[in-house]
């Protein structure tokens, strides 16, 4: 692989990281939107399309499985490498996903509604639990969080899984990932193990996959991928497609469309040359996603709190205004937060597995 192919296929995949967290902006901000209406008693039309945007958790799940792969490289069959793996992650996640928390758990308990202990408890721990704030529903109080308690246990996984080479840890957290999803067929199981073996988690596999895939040279002609994405997004877009219930967050209704989707777009996305013009500056976007993921719903709840209790005035020109003001000031705070927060923990914690 060229350094320009590989600089192409990082840009790419920094691409797709910040298209994902921009789609599921996007769908939250509707969903504030809307309700912000309900609340001043107007009625917004609400756009099917838009709802949609939770599709990006999906493909964020298959890049997860593709960059495991790829990235640990220098990790498979090296001393410690299982410690080295946990510790990166968790310094990639942890730091600013708990100040996120904490802000939100802070919010509820002074302007409601307040988390109980053991709600508080689990969501830092990464440990699914029925949500007192959520109806029920298997959230912590950032509600994006649900999705990193699938996260952490995938690196937890993978972690245990590192062999000497990516082939071996494919099959090792194939077989287990594998076991999980057919225990949580085989049984009712209870929280979080219910939680754990959702089928969701089979899509992690479709980018690991993908990746076994792309370190064996494997390339598609255009017209393929260009038809890859197209079904793609027909999965998407489905009626039948998606979470089924609104209660729903995994089930086999998602895995086998948006997760499926979310194969078709990252494969079609780097088994094969992709110039994207100003790499640069999608690298950068891809940076911001996680960032971009985690502050965007504190942020909302704040803007949507004001506006409630500032009489701000509120109808359809008005929503438009703050759902376009809420996706930008939700940009600047990923920039912020990225360059002041998350990038110098990256740095330093860089730093000093260099000097190990």
């Amino acid at each position: 692989m060229t350094a320009a192919a590989g600089t192409d296929r990082i840009a790419s995949v920094q691409m797709l990281r910040f298209l994902a967290a921009f789609a599921v902006l996007v769908g939250h901000v509707e969903i504030f939107t809307y309700h912000l209406g309900r609340f001043r008693g107007v009625e917004l039309w609400r756009p099917a399309l838009v709802g949609k945007g939770a599709f990006g958790v999906d493909l964020f799940f298959a890049i997860s499985g593709f960059v495991m792969i790829v990235s640990s490289q220098r990790l498979y069959g090296a001393q410690r490498a299982r410690g080295a793996f946990v510790a990166r992650r968790l310094m990639r996640i942890v730091p600013l996903y708990w100040l996120a928390l904490a802000f939100t758990v802070a919010w509820g308990w002074r302007f409601g509604p307040a988390a109980d202990a053991p709600t508080v408890a689990s969501a830092f721990a990464f440990v699914p639990h029925a949500s007192t704030i959520a109806n029920g529903r298997i959230v912590p109080p950032l509600e994006v969080g649900w999705t990193l308690n699938y996260e952490m246990l995938f690196y937890a996984l993978f972690a245990v899984c590192l062999a000497s080479d990516a082939a071996a840890t494919a099959r090792r957290i194939g077989l287990v990932l594998g076991a999980l999803v057919a225990l949580g067929m085989a049984t009712a199981l209870p929280q979080p193990l219910a939680f754990w073996t959702d089928p969701v988690m089979i899509e992690f596999l479709g980018g690991i996959g993908i990746a076994l895939l792309y370190r064996a040279g494997l390339r598609l002609a255009m017209p393929l991928r260009v038809a890859m994405l197209g079904l793609g997004a027909l999965l998407v877009l489905a009626p039948f497609s998606g979470p089924q219930g609104a209660l729903m967050q995994g089930g086999w209704s998602r895995a086998l469309t948006w997760g499926a989707a979310g194969w078709l777009v990252l494969a079609a996305t780097v088994l094969g040359p992709l110039r994207l013009p100003r790499a640069d500056r999608w690298n950068l976007a891809g940076d911001l996603s996680y960032a971009l993921y985690l502050v965007h719903m504190p942020l909302l709840m704040v803007a949507q709190f004001l506006w409630r209790h500032l009489a701000i005035p509120y109808g359809p020109a008005w929503a438009t205004v703050f759902a376009a003001s809420t996706i930008g000031a939700s940009l600047i705070a990923a920039v912020i937060a990225h360059r002041l927060i998350e990038r110098p923990i990256l740095a330093r914690a860089s730093k000093r597995r260099d000097r190990l």
